[in-house]
Parts: structure tokens; sequence; C-alpha cells
């Protein structure tokens, strides 16, 4: 089940968004510093989805009552950009993910391909993609692109 982001879920959010930057939690610093930095770097994201990303839509995923995750879809005519994809760090290798990938699937079937960028560094995130039959279209040494395709 998914929903629109309120109000009310910034800080479900700003611990999302920290979850998904393990180098910030790595920093020496106090945990204060970590969320004022994590805080500002979240509000750049959100920023340059807007520009880039202008008709995205994001969702929060829910278990029916709690957040669990947020997707950030961006819908063109050939092509569905799945732009953020994240799942809090308690609710992980539950099958979230793949759930939410095999939704969209079905909704592109016929119509759409899928497109992502993932970390080349995230084997875990990685190894869900291939099995949910993205391919590696391009990779710069930092990210990789995927693309899925439905024929």
């Amino acid at each position: 089940m998914g929903r629109a982001p309120q109000a009310l879920d910034a800080t479900f959010l700003a611990s999302l968004y920290l979850a998904t930057r393990p180098d910030l939690g790595a920093l020496p610093v106090p945990r204060s510093v970590i969320e004022g930095i994590a805080r500002h770097q979240q509000q750049l994201q959100v920023d340059d989805y807007a520009r880039r990303y202008p008709a995205a839509e994001t969702w929060l995923l829910t278990d029916g009552e709690h957040a669990v995750g947020r997707v950030v879809l961006d819908w063109t005519d050939d092509t569905l950009c799945v732009v953020d994809l994240a799942v809090a760090l308690g609710m992980r290798r539950q099958g979230i993910a793949r759930t939410v990938l095999a939704a969209l699937q079905t909704a592109c079937q016929g119509q759409r391909a899928m497109a992502l960028r993932v970390r080349a560094d995230n084997a875990g995130a990685r190894a869900l993609y291939a099995a949910c039959g993205f391919a590696v279209v391009r990779d710069d040494g930092a990210t990789l692109e995927l693309r899925w395709n439905w024929v």
C-alpha cells in the first residue's frame, strides 16, 4: 500500500534519508551534527528531484498503518523512471522493494520500460534489480544506470 507523504511524515523521511547514507553515519562527529548535515542534504535532494523531474510523484510505502519506505516515480510516454526507492532499515530484506518493483513492472507491461540508477557499491540493491530483470546500460564507476524492458 502507499499514500502521498504528509507534513507529519517529516521525521520518518529524515530517518529514511539518513538510513540511505551510511557515509554520513560514519562521520566522527556528534549525532546532532550528522543529523543537521543529513537534513541539509535531504533538502538539496528534494530540490534536485523537483528541478530534474518536475512531474515526479512521491509515495510513502506503508504496511497498512506505518510508513516503511518511499518511492519517487517519473512517468513519461515510454519510460517509468524510478528516481528513488528506499526502505527503512528495520524493514529491509522483507520483499517490500521487490513487491513495489513487481507492481510497477505490471503497470508498465506493454507500454513502458523502467529505468533507475543505483550506487555501484550497493550490492544488495544491485542483486535485487538483477533478480527483477534489470540490466546495466551504463556504468560510470560510481553509479549504474539500469533498464527493464517489458518485451
